[in-house]
């Protein structure tokens, strides 16, 4: 691991394949190595608010999401133990979901398990059948990555991208997905999350019973529990979760209808979505028009043709398309 790759994911500046292979980076770290040098030297060069009172309250926040409230037991475990002091340093950065993952990999790797890997490339879609016989549609370029079999605690998936879930029930064992800074709860129900690296916001739907949102930002996280009909956005930016309600009966999913639904969004963000669906470039050469929002649904398999003449009511926008390119001026 190199001190750029570092660099990147702390920032927030890798892909999400990158990102989870500095987290299994993480969970393998030897005291006093040079990987554990390495690490010390990039958590010294973030700023960070070294506050003892503030320190410790993100340690204990992390020691309660790993379920491991013994303190003594907390700093017996070898991945607590390698980092020490700028493991309690971290968790006051940006860096919980950081920590939550490495630990995770570090308990797959005292237990292995083989991990299964899929991609869907742009301009198509697809279902994945889990071990707990769980479905998850995976949008245009999205990655998923899953054990090959759950432990007896824990149903944890990995998303980049965007996938509907519909869950299989199962008290004794919470589904949890992660994307991002974001994680999802439940034990059986059907939800849509939405997680490009390439987006500013990540957002999570529910059609059917309900789920947790944790969301981190800064070392500090919050909670949304929501309700079938209710949508939340978290923002990458400023870590701001805003809740707003849809009409599940009028929502078909994009996975059987082929369908766009953009609430309240830019124009600049509709075009990525409008790329990964339909295997273009859109080029947006206006900068006034990339932050045009609208309310606009799409269900009915209308073309990109006809989905851009209908963004394009107003007549602000001049389309011009050349080969697989098409420019919005």
């Amino acid at each position: 691991m190199t001190k750029e790759e570092l660099q990147n994911y702390f920032y927030n500046q890798c892909t999400s394949q990158q990102a989870l292979e500095v987290q299994q980076w993480l969970s393998t770290i030897e005291a006093e190595s040079q990987d554990e040098a390495l690490l010390k030297e990039i958590l010294n060069e973030i700023n960070v608010d070294k506050d003892d009172r503030l320190v410790n309250q993100a340690f204990e926040k992390f020691k309660k999401s790993i379920h491991l409230d013994d303190k003594n037991k907390v700093e017996k475990t070898p991945i607590v133990r390698r980092i020490g002091e700028w493991y309690r340093i971290a968790a006051a950065v940006l860096l919980i979901p950081i920590l939550l993952t490495s630990f995770y990999f570090y308990k797959e790797t005292t237990n292995p398990k083989e991990w299964v890997e899929e991609y869907v490339p742009y301009g198509q879609s697809k279902m994945v059948c889990l071990p707990d016989s769980s479905k998850l549609w995976l949008n245009a370029g999205t990655k998923l990555i899953y054990p090959k079999k759950f432990n007896n605690s824990l149903r944890q998936v990995y998303v980049a991208g965007e996938a509907y879930a519909q869950v299989t029930k199962d008290k004794s064992r919470p589904f949890v997905l992660s994307a991002g800074e974001v994680t999802v709860e439940v034990l059986g129900t059907k939800f849509n999350v939405k997680s490009y690296s390439e987006d500013s916001y990540i957002a999570v739907s529910l059609m059917e019973g309900s789920v947790k949102m944790n969301a981190f930002y800064k070392g500090e996280s919050k909670t949304k529990l929501l309700k079938p009909g209710e949508i939340v956005r978290y923002s990458k930016s400023t870590g701001e979760l805003q809740k707003s309600d849809f009409v599940i009966a009028t929502r078909k999913q994009w996975f059987n209808s082929k369908g766009f639904y953009f609430m309240d969004e830019s124009l600049s963000e509709i075009v990525v979505a409008l790329e990964r669906y339909f295997d273009v470039r859109i080029n947006i050469e206006n900068e006034m028009l990339k932050k045009e929002r609208f309310y606009s649904m799409f269900v009915n398999n209308e073309s990109l043709d006809e989905i851009l003449s209908a963004l394009n009511a107003s007549g602000k926008m001049i389309i011009e398309r050349k080969n697989n390119m098409i420019y919005i001026r």
